[in-house]
């Protein structure tokens, strides 16, 4: 075992030198259908132990006085970096649209003595939902398309009075059962024969009238950006995303995951007596918008710039559109209870979660794909942003996220990661 190389830096301020390290994130609770990929399993709660791996942190010179929980937060990313089962997390912490932390530790498959760095990719899981959302957002605002529409029941057909609109498919508001045939996608279906099995499915509400997270319905948004742009939706996302905010490594599926110069290998398993790479392969890659994105640390820092920047980032009516609060999440605020009154209520927009953490309004997602994690979470008024990587089935960098808002907001001890039970 690596045992954790912890190198930190005096943060710059007026000549000195930079602080480093960084965090990771969470999310959401457990699906439906079996052990599903597409989001996360245990939850962000799921009681477990936790193991520790490798650490190799370094960080930019950044010309940034640090914030003043930097020390606390440093001393928490060691914590979950070498928690059990963590393999590899690469992390960054983002304060007035600057980055002020990056943390790396850890290897891209166990045992082979290659360390993680902010140019390794990662599956992002349901985090490609925010690519989605805000490339349509952005379509929408270019008046290419309609967001109210209904979607062409030719392409997604369900068993409601009315079709629902893309605006609802976005935001989850299908009725469908959470989750509705993950499982079958996992079994080898292809997409296509899985999407018309959904118009025999029973709806656990009318469309538009409740929050059901889904995988299946939401990759249909592939045809909505297909038909306006005249491209794949592998080529419209880079063309209109990746390459416009600098999201060099960022790419789509298996095959631009493994070509990078350096990528994390999936360890699969939550209760698992040995850590071993697994295949990188993810039938989730037919439903690129909902989880087909992959992305390094450093392209993950980009996103969240491009959406802090008033600028040169997201144009502010897209964001607009895709962080309105379209549909109450019940079900994501239920799964938040055990921060302790700390979340009050959250919203789904258009591929975006939003989170009321007190009197501040976060803006979210994160993700589950077997063996891989990620998360992004900020707060556009201040220009923060925390996002994060792993490659292991691990709980402790679930909790990174409300480690970082209580240490940064004063509202806890961020004491978190020390509530998982063995």
């Amino acid at each position: 075992m690596i045992r954790a190389l912890c190198a930190v830096l005096s943060l710059i301020t007026a000549g000195a030198s930079a602080f480093a390290d960084q965090a990771g994130l969470t999310q959401n609770g457990p699906t439906q259908n079996g052990p599903t990929q597409g989001e996360a399993q245990p939850g962000p709660w799921a009681d477990g132990a936790l193991a520790g791996i490798a650490m190799a942190v370094s960080a930019p010179e950044i010309d940034l006085a640090p914030p003043d929980y930097l020390d606390d937060l440093t001393v928490r990313l060691e914590q979950a970096s070498d928690a059990e089962r963590v393999v590899g997390l690469a992390a960054a912490l983002i304060e007035n649209g600057e980055v002020v932390m990056i943390h790396t530790s850890g290897e891209t498959a166990a045992g082979s003595g290659e360390l993680i760095t902010a140019d390794t990719v990662f599956r992002s899981a349901s985090v490609s939902k925010t690519f989605t959302g805000t490339l349509l957002a952005k379509l929408e605002a270019d008046g290419l398309i309609d967001l109210d529409a209904p979607v062409p029941a030719d392409w997604l057909r369900l068993k409601n009075a009315r079709q629902p609109t893309w605006l609802e498919l976005l935001s989850h508001q299908t009725g469908l059962p959470p989750n509705a045939y993950d499982n079958l996608v996992e079994a080898g279906y292809a997409p296509e024969e899985v999407r018309e099995r959904l118009a025999g499915v029973d709806l656990v509400c009318p469309v538009g009238e409740c929050y059901t997270y889904q995988n299946v319905a939401f990759a249909a948004a592939a045809r909505l950006i297909e038909d306006a742009t005249g491209l794949s939706y592998e080529a419209a996302v880079r063309r209109h995303l990746f390459e416009p905010y600098a999201l060099a490594s960022a790419g789509v599926g298996e095959d631009d995951l493994v070509r990078a110069a350096s990528w994390a290998r999936p360890h699969r398993g939550w209760r698992r007596t040995r850590d071993q790479a697994g295949s990188p392969r993810s039938r989730y890659d037919s439903l690129a918008p909902a989880a087909g994105v992959t992305l390094s640390l450093n392209d993950m820092i980009a996103w969240a710039q491009a959406h802090l920047s008033e600028t040169s980032g997201v144009p502010q009516a897209a964001r607009e559109r895709a962080w309105s609060e379209h549909v109450r999440s019940l079900r994501e605020t239920r799964n938040l209870r055990r921060l302790q009154g700390r979340v009050g209520d959250t919203a789904y927009g258009l591929g975006w979660r939003i989170y009321e953490w007190g009197d501040r309004r976060l803006i979210a997602h994160g993700g589950y794909l077997s063996g891989y994690g990620a998360h992004i979470v900020m707060e556009p008024e201040t220009g923060f942003a925390f996002v994060a990587l792993w490659n292991a089935d691990a709980r402790a960098p679930f909790r990174l996220w409300p480690t970082v808002m209580d240490l940064r907001t004063g509202d806890g001890p961020g004491d978190w990661i020390d509530q998982i039970r063995n």
